[in-house]
């Protein structure tokens, strides 16, 4: 896998698709690497795709301290940089997503198009996600595995759970094999409560966006996402009816269909401008 660098953090990142293709690039959330993207890539075969693992996951750099919305755009940019994409579509999936808005927002010339799934503008969480932050605490004591059926009712809709309950097994056994650090997710949920876009989303008017959120998400209320289409003039929100936090697996094929006809969509209006 090739690797990227900004200062001394390495990033490892591959292509998969069509190198020929419209560039798109892939932004994991909290705790997540590359292969989070696993059930979203097959269908994107005709585009080229950008994947990496963020700081602390998977094959890149450990985490030095606390992070900041900042800390992880600049690795973004250092991959796109890497991969020798100028701009591209970016779809970043709840954090990722605000990695997502603060790239357009900060480096617009580097985004074609924005697919925002399951995120936030920030500022908005009635609570704290307490079930997810104690099994954070509590996963170096008690595993992965005894820790996972405190989360799994936050991010997974009811009928994935009982009905598919084979597709959340294969979720649960590639965390584990992940192995991301609890050091790792405290120093993105570090730079997740401080994201705050709202007073900025104007700026992104004109850029083609679609906000992908599901009804029943518990940890990302679908008012997060409501809120995000309302903020950003001309963007387009699709509810995935049934659906909770981890899309993918609730939804594979709505959720792959909403990507490639925002990729299309968002293709032809470039052609036409």
């Amino acid at each position: 896998m090739p690797s990227a660098h900004h200062g001394d953090v390495e990033l490892h990142w591959f292509r998969a698709g069509d190198e020929a293709g419209e560039p798109i690039v892939l932004i994991a959330g909290l705790s997540g690497t590359h292969r989070d993207w696993h059930r979203l890539v097959p269908y994107l075969e005709g585009s080229d795709v950008v994947l990496f693992d963020n700081r602390g996951t998977g094959l890149s750099s450990p985490v030095g301290g606390l992070l900041s919305m900042d800390d992880m755009v600049a690795d973004v940019v250092a991959v796109m940089d890497a991969a020798g994409v100028e701009s591209a579509h970016v779809h970043g999936i709840s954090m990722g997503g605000m990695i997502a808005q603060h790239l357009a927002l900060d480096h617009p010339e580097r985004v074609r198009s924005l697919v925002l799934s399951a995120t936030t503008p920030g500022g908005m969480l009635d609570k704290p996600p307490w079930r997810m932050l104690a099994a954070t605490a509590l996963r170096p004591v008690l595993g992965a595995r005894r820790t996972w059926p405190w989360v799994a009712p936050m991010i997974y809709a009811e009928r994935t759970r009982l009905g598919t309950p084979e597709r959340v097994k294969d979720d649960l056994r590639m965390r584990s094999e992940q192995a991301t650090s609890p050091r790792t997710t405290v120093a993105q949920i570090a730079a997740i409560a401080r994201h705050e876009s709202r007073g900025r989303l104007h700026e992104l008017a004109g850029v083609p966006v679609t906000v992908v959120h599901g009804d029943l998400d518990l940890l990302v209320p679908l008012s997060h996402g409501r809120a995000l289409v309302e903020g950003i003039p001309g963007a387009q929100l699709v509810v995935l009816e049934g659906s909770a936090h981890v899309l993918p697996t609730d939804d594979e094929h709505g959720f792959a269909a909403t990507v490639r006809e925002h990729l299309r969509h968002a293709v032809h209006e470039r052609s036409a401008a």
